[in-house]
């Protein structure tokens, strides 16, 4: 694990330059951790310091990126190894005591988790019908609002609470052993979500050493403030989905087709999105049907499982499910851009705006499929494949999608662990820039962030994208890997 002698002026300069960054990232957390009470719910928003939020979440991701920009010529320490470990864990630490900035989702995830944990279904109202005013006009039964008065003000705080739920049943049953542990309480939840994190992180351990590559490449992973703030301040859910994804993948690489769709079964279960990744893990099978057909069919049967709540209580204009996918859009460039035009087109040929919306969906949702069928006709070469191919799978999802929230982002961070991308790992130091939405929409101008700040996001990343595409260069080659 130790440099050589010859190594030593080239250690000594990693060695500040990771001391540096680590030492600054930890830093700027616990500044963090000191100024989130005054994004406290209770404090009216016009005072929160929203500015000073992106400018150090900025500053945070210039800090990673000096730390693993070249992460492929970083030469192997025991110390850098360790000081990576403490950083990491000192982040998490800065957060699991703070005041959620900009973020209010995590009510939602109590709620649900206390109506799991009490043995009710999540998916048969919507919170505003469990308020006490509701029961007379035909609101949910008693022991629901006898719940809903034990919550306190978690109820009361819910987004959306004209909407059922949207969370899948694994996410569900997370939210329960939350409330199982301390009721309403968000720590237990941080708490949850640092278990699934550290299952991630072994995970990730072990995928790296079956692909021999250096552990020091978890820096990717451990150290990235987007995933230490949207999960341990902001507390989204997004984690939860994560050992499932890693462990089909690595089931997958040892030919465990069959095991390997049932884990993202089980993912799907937290969120849907890695139903993309299905493909990845059945094509070896395209010439041996009598595995392909059970692999197939298993992953349908479980998603089929996993949708079935949320169907049965109806997909009408209270389905959380059904309204997400019919009409949130937020922090979005190329789909913008196509938007835009399948408007345009609507409108040229007589339809109403809406047909434009749907059109858009339509147009990335088949750019999705072409997309995953380019990158898998050809069967995987080696097992590095596996992880590239899922990776620029995952990115897509997520550079295509109507929404790309920074919390979803967290998606992408495992697979970039393992074949790092420079254009992928800038979102780490842009996607801040999504809170200054908040501050436009204080002041009246949110269209400055829509129609514009939007771009400072995403530009220089397909710009990095088209570079990487043009001159033929693979991730690990662009990042100075081999």
């Amino acid at each position: 694990m130790e440099a050589d002698v010859s190594q030593m002026p080239r250690l000594t300069s990693w060695y500040w330059r990771w001391g540096l960054a680590g030492a600054g990232l930890v830093g700027l957390h616990f500044f963090l951790l000191w100024l989130s009470p005054q994004f406290a719910y209770e404090r009216d928003i016009a005072s929160y310091p929203i500015i000073t939020l992106v400018g150090v979440e900025v500053a945070a991701g210039v800090l990673y990126l000096l730390a693993v920009w070249e992460i492929a010529r970083v030469p192997q320490s025991k110390g850098l190894l360790i000081w990576m470990f403490i950083v990491g864990a000192l982040l998490r630490v800065a957060f699991l005591a703070s005041t959620p900035m900009l973020e209010d989702d995590y009510y939602r995830y109590l709620w649900d988790g206390g109506v799991t944990a009490s043995g009710q279904n999540p998916y048969t109202y919507a919170p505003e019908q469990c308020l006490a005013e509701s029961a007379a006009s035909g609101g949910a039964p008693p022991s629901l609002i006898a719940l809903a008065r034990q919550s306190g003000a978690v109820i009361a705080r819910v987004n959306h609470p004209h909407l059922r739920t949207i969370y899948p049943p694994v996410s569900q049953a997370a939210f329960a052993l939350a409330h199982w542990i301390c009721p309403w309480s968000l720590r237990s939840w941080r708490v949850v979500l640092l278990g699934f994190d550290v299952v991630t992180l072994g995970l990730l351990i072990v995928a790296m050493q079956w692909l021999r590559l250096p552990l020091l490449w978890l820096a990717v992973y451990w150290w990235n403030p987007v995933l230490v703030k949207e999960i341990f301040n902001s507390g989204h859910m997004d984690l939860v989905a994560l050992p499932f994804v890693l462990g089909a993948l690595l089931l997958a690489r040892r030919r465990r087709s069959l095991w390997a769709t049932g884990c993202l079964g089980v993912a799907m279960g937290a969120k849907i999105w890695p139903l993309v990744l299905g493909p990845v893990i059945w094509r070896p099978l395209v010439r041996d049907w009598r595995r392909l057909i059970p692999a197939v069919s298993l992953l349908v049967f479980l998603g089929g499982l996993m949708l079935a709540p949320m169907y049965g209580a109806g997909l009408d204009r209270h389905s959380g499910f059904l309204v997400y996918g019919q009409h949130w859009e937020m922090n979005d460039a190329l789909f913008m851009l196509v938007l835009w035009g399948m408007g345009a087109l609507a409108k040229l040929m007589g339809y109403a705006a809406s047909y434009g919306g749907l059109g858009a969906r339509i147009v990335v949702a088949t750019a999705l499929v072409v997309w995953i069928g380019w990158l898998l006709r050809r069967n995987h070469r080696t097992s590095v494949d596996l992880w590239e191919r899922s990776l620029l799978i995952v990115a897509a999802v997520f550079l295509l999608s109507p929404a790309q929230f920074p919390w979803y982002y967290v998606w992408i961070i495992p697979f970039l662990t393992i074949r790092p991308r420079r254009s992928l790992l800038l979102l780490t130091a842009l996607l801040p820039l999504y809170y200054l939405r908040f501050h436009f929409s204080l002041h009246g101008r949110v269209e400055i962030f829509d129609y514009g700040i939007v771009w400072l996001e995403y530009v220089p990343v397909w710009y990095l994208l088209i570079r990487e595409w043009r001159t033929g260069r693979r991730t690990p080659n662009a990042m100075g890997v081999g």
